[in-house]
């Protein structure tokens, strides 16, 4: 028996806020592992180890908690028997069901019906002043790449206006390595949550189509990505690598907000999407993604290469932040080399600024190793 079910939607940070908020220190909570062990037990009882007695009589628990990834180990018969299965060993106070997929909730639902309370993350609801307070920040966070920076706060006003529910889809492009990523990591600290990044280029084809589409409830998919985000922003990256039989998955998503694969749906109708490729115009992105994906993107926003003076901006902020994180001796010892007017010289050499950030961090590290651990080794 469970006297009260709660179904919350959303983020493992949320729900461990919502739970703290929820569940009183002295009461006794159970998560829903050790529910199933001994559930397992009751089904093998010569192999659990646990007595005839404490097998066959009701645990009596104040609550116990599902959480996202415990659907992944258990097998499908459980999902699709889960109110049953939960009640069979168990008298629970309240049953805390964090994402669960639609066999789960259709189980719950023909056991307790409208009595079932639901909950879920609540993302920020973009106003001018939350904007402005991300534009100020994407500058910081971005260098150059201004009307870049005007256009992407162009392409989210509308979800000011709380007029409708579809998303913002927005197609970054342009050379590697020149602010798109970053863009899309400011944009989500900004509101609230870490940013969830998808990559279908590493993904082989039948491994991009279980995750699309969804596959067994044990294995990750996008859907169960999204409805876990803590943020309101998705970044693809290198969208221009999906492989065009996955579109349809896409148009109604970017339509109406609503993504449904095999075990879940999801609404994301004031979500924020940031595609990425290294396309170099509007008219190759129309040309390789077809009119009908070409036409559902709000906007095509151009990065271009950014000047000398721009790296050697990033130069100094990367270099200082390198420092930081060593010992005082290593930063005193680094600020007398040449490291710092080497870069600084040679900035145009870099296109990619992911690249000259590793290079540069590279540098740094390699000379404390050669002073401070080789040189200093009394066995060398």
């Amino acid at each position: 028996m469970t006297d009260k079910v709660v179904i919350f939607t959303g983020s493992k940070r949320d729900f461990d806020i919502f739970l703290q908020k929820e569940i009183k220190e002295y009461e006794e909570t159970i998560p829903f592992m050790e529910l199933i062990q001994h559930y397992n037990a009751r089904l093998r009882p010569n192999e659990s180890g646990v007595g005839e007695e404490a097998l066959y009589s009701k645990i009596k628990v104040d609550n116990c908690i599902v959480r996202s990834d415990d659907y992944g180990s258990v097998l499908p018969h459980v999902l699709s028997n889960f109110t049953n299965i939960v009640t069979l060993n168990h008298d629970i106070g309240t049953l805390y069901v964090q994402n669960p997929p639609r066999r789960v909730i259709e189980s719950l639902k023909a056991g307790y019906g409208d009595d079932i309370e639901y909950h879920e993350s609540e993302y920020p609801t973009l106003t001018r002043e939350i904007l402005r307070k991300l534009y100020s920040t994407l500058n910081s966070d971005v260098l150059g790449q201004e009307e870049c920076k005007r256009q992407i706060i162009s392409g989210m006003y509308r979800l000011t206006t709380g007029s409708n529910s579809k998303p913002v889809v927005l197609m970054l492009y342009g050379p590697s390595g020149v602010g798109k990523t970053e863009s899309a990591k400011s944009i989500s600290r900004s509101m609230g949550g870490e940013l969830l990044r998808v990559q279908f280029s590493m993904m082989q084809t039948q491994e991009a189509y279980d995750y699309v589409f969804g596959a067994e409830h044990s294995k990750s998919s996008f859907a169960r990505d999204m409805v876990g985000r803590e943020s309101n922003v998705i970044l693809i990256d290198e969208f221009d690598k999906v492989n065009p039989l996955f579109y349809n998955a896409f148009y109604e998503l970017f339509d109406e907000g609503i993504f449904v694969d095999t075990n879940y749906r999801v609404n994301l109708g004031q979500a924020i999407f940031l595609l990425t490729c290294n396309f170099r115009s509007e008219e190759e992105i129309k040309k390789v993604l077809g009119p009908a994906m070409f036409s559902r993107i709000g906007a095509c926003i151009e990065y271009v290469d950014l000047s000398t003076g721009q790296k050697r901006q990033i130069i100094e902020r990367w270099y200082e932040a390198v420092l930081e994180t060593v010992e005082a001796d290593e930063s005193d010892y680094i600020s007398e080399t040449n490291i710092h007017d080497w870069f600084l010289k040679n900035a145009e050499r870099y296109d990619n600024i992911r690249i000259l950030k590793t290079k540069l961090e590279n540098a740094i590290f390699e000379k404390l190793t050669d002073h401070f651990i080789i040189e200093e080794n009394p066995e060398t």
